[in-house]
């Protein structure tokens, strides 16, 4: 089975949060656009995931992080906002 067969995953690291098991909860995928390079760069490095040999992880266009990891449960696209990046975790 892959991910995909059931829609969007949380990509955090013990987040169970899945489209097929939560209601009003979003998911947001990582920007790709060049101008937000520096938000991809942020949600990366607040998602704190390494791959095994300890390289930091990267996601791909699949990618998706759940509401729950925002304050408000909810992502701003203004720079300032405390919601601008994902800053809870467990």
């Amino acid at each position: 089975m892959n991910k995909r067969t059931y829609g969007n995953v949380c990509c955090v690291v013990n987040c169970k949060n899945a489209q097929y098991n939560t209601k009003n909860v979003r998911f947001y995928s990582f920007t790709m656009k060049p101008h937000k390079v520096e938000q991809r760069e942020k949600w990366i490095k607040a998602v704190r995931r390494r791959n095994a040999d300890g390289s930091l992880w990267q996601p791909n266009k699949y990618t998706k992080i759940c509401s729950e990891h925002f304050i408000g449960n909810a992502k701003s696209e203004h720079p300032l906002s405390p919601s601008f990046l994902p800053t809870i975790f467990l």
